[in-house]
């Protein structure tokens, strides 16, 4: 007999274990099918530009807090940099005609161990002490500017 409840419990259990999976399924409601293709917005930049500063070489910690933006990479001695980046605007163009490209534009402050990076207009141009490989990731204090790949569904930064 008491195998007999045992195997009764066991199955009321399953059958309820059974009937919570599939409310929880419902309350879901119906899969939409796959999730929609990226857009060029203002979420999207933002993304996109963090993960650009995550993809240097040797980027480390990298932590974000609403527009800020915190890592550490070492410098040419070795020394750790502990990096700050504030966002403070992102803006999103299309162009005109056909054919014509999505800009994206970010505005942003950064420092390296508490010193602001600076920009200076220069007898040939504009002059900064922001260090190459930012540079060179397509990143740049002050203004910066990706375009959206209709193609990749995503940023460009160089």
């Amino acid at each position: 007999m008491t195998r007999i409840v045992e195997a009764s419990r066991s199955r009321r259990l399953g059958d309820l274990l059974h009937l919570a999976l599939v409310g929880a399924l419902a309350a879901c409601g119906p899969s939409d099918g796959p999730p929609p293709e990226p857009q060029p917005d203002v979420d999207t930049l933002r993304a996109s530009f963090i993960a650009q500063i995550e993809s240097i070489d040797l980027v480390a910690g990298l932590e974000t807090d609403g527009d800020e933006v915190r890592f550490v990479r070492p410098d040419g001695s070795g020394e750790d940099v502990e990096w700050r980046v504030r966002i403070d605007s992102l803006e999103v163009e299309s162009g005109e005609g056909q054919g014509a490209q999505v800009l994206g534009r970010v505005r942003s402050a950064w420092s390296a161990n508490g010193r602001p990076i600076t920009v200076q207009q220069g007898p040939a141009g504009l002059v900064t002490d922001m260090p190459q490989w930012l540079l060179d990731a397509g990143l740049a204090p002050s203004e910066c500017w990706a375009l959206w790949d209709e193609e990749a569904n995503a940023w460009g930064w160089t």
